[in-house]
């Protein structure tokens, strides 16, 4: 048996939140135990399994904590360093997203390479310290933004946007939203022959946007109901154009 115990600071719990929930759900397959304790200010998950599932367990969990940075972490980096010049949040928040998944395979090339479980792994100095070399590139991408804060002022933001989008490889042949007044249900198309999978249900309008925008789709479907409206849609149409259809529900 295996074992493997992530670590952070009892302020930083819902980090190890993040990970027990992931960890629980796509880690099923190799008779692990997982169980969690708190010692000196700090909050340990241990996780152990048997020697001959250890490789793809520990490729796993360096996806889920990768997942982490990037999806949390980066997003409220990059956050941190613009001021937000927008009085849409939505679409500024939405602007952040897109910084932080347009160079997303590298940051992944990169953490892949530095994430190793051979002893304790203490979350928080990893993110302090680490990350040095990547906290710079995104410094970078927060100051170009910084720099040219007048393009949110003007219809050039939603290009600016657009070209971000359109320069992503799509990872997803077709995302398929439903939309059910402030509640939707996203589901990915992998490609042109797959089977329709449900990824996620969405409770306000950053959340779908968050959910669509990780797909980085060729194409997206939006099934709405003839009096339904909403902000959400009406910015992913004007970012995706000609790549997002509108379908009304029957």
């Amino acid at each position: 048996m295996r074992e493997i115990a992530l670590a952070t600071k009892v302020a930083n719990k819902k980090i190890i939140d993040f990970l027990h929930a992931n960890i629980s759900s796509k880690i099923d397959f190799c008779k692990n135990i997982i169980t969690s304790y708190s010692d000196n200010n700090f909050i340990y998950l241990l996780f152990a399994c048997d020697e001959g599932y250890i490789q793809p367990c520990e490729t796993i969990l360096r996806e889920i904590i990768i997942d982490y940075i990037e999806s949390v972490y980066k997003v409220d980096y990059i956050k941190h360093k613009i001021k937000n010049p927008l009085n849409n949040t939505l679409a500024f928040n939405a602007y952040v997203k897109v910084l932080s998944i347009f160079d997303k395979t590298t940051d992944e090339s990169a953490l892949a390479k530095i994430i190793l479980f051979n002893q304790t792994f203490f979350i928080d100095s990893f993110l302090e310290f680490r990350l040095t070399p990547l906290k710079h590139h995104w410094d970078n991408l927060a100051e170009l933004s910084s720099d040219n804060i007048t393009l949110f002022n003007s219809g050039t933001f939603l290009d600016v946007i657009r070209f971000l989008i359109n320069t992503m490889d799509s990872l997803v042949y077709k995302v398929k939203v439903v939309c059910e007044g402030e509640n939707y249900s996203v589901y990915n198309i992998k490609n042109k022959n797959a089977h329709i999978k449900k990824i996620a249900e969405c409770h306000d309008s950053l959340e779908l946007i968050t959910n669509v925008l990780n797909s980085c789709p060729s194409y997206i479907d939006v099934y709405i109901g003839n009096q339904e409206s909403n902000e959400a849609v009406s910015f992913l149409s004007n970012v995706f154009s000609n790549r997002l259809k509108i379908i009304m529900k029957t």
